[in-house]
């Protein structure tokens, strides 16, 4: 970025854009056919739609286990950036495939939202995150009961 722009950097120094388009997007639309198929809330689908247009920059996946532990408990990714929520895909556990790793996520009406690499499957403690991030396990707050209807995993 020049000295002369007015934009600021974005967080992290990149900015992460996971949209695909034309031949790739549409190579990835018939890859998605045959894999399984993770059916993703509301709240995902708006995580997911961050993390492709760059809003969680610098993410560039949802979190793995040693990023969202850090995050957790220092408020930073594993490699010293500042990010306070942790970022992740959870799933009920026999929502998961077991047979790839190549995954379809679909939104609620089952549309293709996005094709993943499932690179590490960990259990989080919803108590523990409620607790840590949100400094409250009391259900009468929206995120904690929220959190009560997402998956193990």
């Amino acid at each position: 970025m020049s000295k002369n722009s007015i934009l600021i950097s974005p967080y992290g120094g990149k900015l992460v854009n996971l949209v695909t388009t034309g031949e790739e997007r549409e190579t990835l639309r018939e890859q998605a056919n045959h894999y399984p198929t993770i059916q993703i809330s509301d709240r995902a689908l708006h995580d997911l739609e961050l993390l492709a247009v760059g809003g969680y920059s610098p993410l560039d996946r949802f979190m793995g286990k040693a990023d969202y532990q850090r995050v957790l408990t220092e408020m930073r990714l594993e490699d010293g950036t500042l990010f306070p929520m942790p970022i992740t895909l959870t799933v009920k556990k026999g929502d998961l495939p077991t047979h790839s790793e190549w995954v379809a996520i679909r939104d609620s009406r089952l549309n293709l939202i996005a094709v993943m690499k499932m690179e590490e499957v960990f259990t989080w403690d919803p108590a523990r995150e409620q607790r840590l991030v949100l400094g409250t396990t009391d259900s009468r707050h929206p995120l904690v009961s929220e959190m009560e209807q997402w998956g193990d995993l």
